[in-house]
């Protein structure tokens, strides 16, 4: 797990800003230390030097989510790549 960043603001409608230097993948699930799931970021905004990434979270926030998310203890959580089976989702070589 790659740390996300450091939580910088709320916004009205629910979404938390973070600023970071590693760009995490669109859609990335986001955990607190002890992977309890905070959200999943949805859009990297502001300068490419010092991006902040928008995170919409997943259900209800409690304080001591927020308190981690304003200590820097979030985190990107590692996804799984999907296996490619080449064009169109056919195993290659295999004649339709």
């Amino acid at each position: 797990m790659r740390v996300l960043g450091r939580l910088v603001h709320v916004s009205r409608s629910g979404a938390l800003i973070f600023r970071g230097r590693d760009y995490p993948p669109l859609y990335a699930e986001v955990v607190t230390g002890d992977s309890r799931k905070l959200g999943r970021v949805v859009d990297i905004i502001g300068p490419a030097s010092k991006p902040y990434f928008v995170v919409v979270p997943e259900g209800e926030l409690d304080a001591g989510v927020l308190e981690d998310a304003k200590a820097g203890k979030v985190y990107v959580k590692k996804e799984e790549r999907r296996r490619s089976f080449g064009k169109g989702g056919r195993v290659q070589g295999q004649v339709s």
